[in-house]
């Protein structure tokens, strides 16, 4: 008799088992469920792959690299690193499109104690050079389109993948002749391994601070979800394991988002998944790929689902091969779960998670998701909980409807160099504060709203805040308002809506063109209304958005 997915939680969490769990007291004063078996550090984790060390490990466009290349070249990168004087906690930035030299540097770099900075690679000049000065990163690895603008920085500059004679040294040279060997160094479990920066409602990007304990129980608490559920009478999974094809994935999503890095990268470390990376999104390249490639499992945000489910050749590529049909980053509506279920042949799952908390936070999958698709699922077990709470911190009952909180040894250690931003989001006991409002029915989360003023688009967090600033310094803007609208694709495209007294004032695009070296193209709002009267406002004084989001979804239906 198969076990239900709780009794395979239940077995494998117990005393003397692989994921055996036990209450520990953190250096925070809060006391955590955690795995005790996990690897002390990433570097100590990386040695999973050499379980698997010859297959193609890594592909990318027409170069194929086994785990261990990908090893020895990071390993290369931790010694040129080493020669430049960086000591363990210095900062160093990564900014770029998806290659394998980002994974050389990642690990290089958590191999060695230095916290990994990655940017974001949609971000314009003076936000990077914000990114550098907020992590006092102390050298960049980039392609020529992010290093440019940089020249003036005093950061170290090591311009990846040049197309055409550069100022900067290149990658190449830069590991040239460097020793495969790495370099002895101690790491503790509870040393800073990497800042990722997310938008937050006051418009700066927030530096979110993780150790190494935080990211590697995110990676265990996945790996017992997913082992659990393959094991147990609720995986949905018929054919015999020896048919299938080996794991691969369809890495589609930025090595900058704690969901390319977490669940794309390092979960594929531990099991010896093929990654097959794309350097940026493009659906008709995403079919060819998972034919060639048979890939099996494809981990992005839902806007790329929807892209294949909805590709007009689809049916002309064989994806048979796919089984794991992953999203995260934004929800999916339930007409689009309902129909990646009904036509594609793998299994549609979502994940809800924060950077604050390494991406770990609920999962639904399996006949679960297709029963609840509007709810992003149930806390993943069993170092993670889920609570809604009221202002004051207090939980409240099923059904009641408040912010979320999340508690997981998981969830970074802070706001790098903020304390404040730090304090204002942990509670007593460790329980964090996600900004977005929901509640539980049946342990199952909905997420309804968002009490922070972010919108997110195809999975990108953008500040209202930061959007309206840029747009007031346009001279004859009065008021500005900067909100959402629902998308079938994306989730949500970005809006604006300006007041001026200048009748004149009345073309969106040539806005849009203001804003283009301001901000990246991602926070550029996709619909404009120029108001000649002030923008409504609710009796606090506050822009009454919910209103003019309204009137957006008639407008621009």
């Amino acid at each position: 008799m198969k076990k239900t997915f709780q009794d395979v939680v239940d077995e494998s969490t117990a005393q003397g088992q692989l994921f055996e769990t036990k209450e520990l007291l953190h250096s925070n004063g809060n006391t955590y469920k955690e795995f005790i078996n996990t690897p002390k550090t990433l570097k100590d984790y990386y040695q999973f792959g050499l379980l698997h060390p010859e297959v193609d490990w890594l592909v990318f466009e027409n170069e194929r690299y086994t785990y261990k290349d990908v090893l020895d070249r990071s390993h290369q990168v931790a010694n040129a690193l080493n020669q430049q004087g960086l000591k363990k906690g210095d900062r160093v930035a990564v900014c770029m499109q998806n290659n394998p030299e980002y994974i050389f540097i990642y690990l290089a770099c958590t191999s060695m104690g230095f916290v990994f900075v990655p940017l974001n690679s949609w971000w314009v000049a003076k936000e990077i050079i914000y990114g550098l000065d907020n992590s006092g990163a102390k050298i960049i690895f980039g392609d020529e389109k992010r290093l440019k603008g940089l020249e003036s920085h005093d950061a170290i500059k090591i311009i990846v993948r040049a197309q055409q004679e550069s100022s900067y040294q290149s990658f190449n040279d830069f590991v040239l002749n460097q020793s495969e060997v790495l370099p002895d160094v101690t790491i503790d479990t509870d040393d800073n391994a990497t800042i990722f920066y997310t938008s937050g409602s006051t418009g700066y990007p927030k530096g979110v601070l993780s150790s190494h304990r935080n990211i590697l129980a995110t990676l265990f608490s996945w790996a017992l979800f997913f082992s659990a559920r393959s094991a147990s009478a609720e995986s949905n999974s018929e054919e015999d394991d020896t048919t299938k094809p080996p794991l691969s994935l369809l890495h589609c999503v930025p090595l900058f988002h704690v969901t390319g890095s977490h669940a794309g990268l390092l979960m594929s470390v531990l099991s010896g998944r093929k990654i097959v990376l794309m350097p940026k999104w493009d659906p008709t390249e995403a079919l060819k790929l998972i034919e060639a490639e048979r890939i099996t499992a494809i981990t992005g945000v839902p806007t790329q689902t929807w892209d294949l489910l909805n590709h007009p050749q689809r049916d002309e590529y064989d994806l048979s091969s796919l089984d794991d049909l992953s999203g995260g980053g934004a929800p999916r509506p339930p007409e689009h779960v309902k129909r990646l279920n009904d036509e594609m042949n793998g299994s549609p799952s979502i994940g809800y998670g924060l950077t604050e908390t390494n991406a770990v936070g609920t999962l639904n999958a399996g006949e679960d998701y297709i029963k609840h698709a509007a709810s992003c699922g149930k806390a993943v077990p069993p170092v993670t909980e889920i609570a809604i709470a009221d202002d004051d911190w207090k939980h409240l009952e099923e059904g009641q409807t408040g912010e979320v909180l999340i508690k997981s040894p998981a969830n970074m250690s802070g706001y790098w160099n903020n304390p404040d931003a730090t304090n204002e989001v942990f509670g007593k006991d460790g329980w964090f504060r996600t900004g977005d409002i929901g509640y539980i029915k049946d342990e199952f989360l909905y997420i309804i709203d968002r009490a922070k003023d972010l919108v997110i688009r195809g999975g990108e967090n953008i500040s209202c805040i930061e959007v309206e600033s840029a747009i007031s310094l346009l001279s004859a803007v009065r008021e500005v308002a900067v909100f959402g609208i629902p998308d079938e694709r994306l989730g949500e495209v970005l809006c604006a809506a300006i007041y001026t007294d200048d009748k004149k004032f009345d073309d969106a695009s040539s806005i849009q063109s203001f804003l283009k070296d301001k901000l990246a193209d991602f926070q550029i709002p996709q619909h404009i209304k120029i108001y000649l009267e002030p923008l409504p406002r609710i009796a606090s004084g506050k822009f009454s958005k919910p209103e003019m989001r309204d009137e957006f979804k008639k407008l621009f239906k």
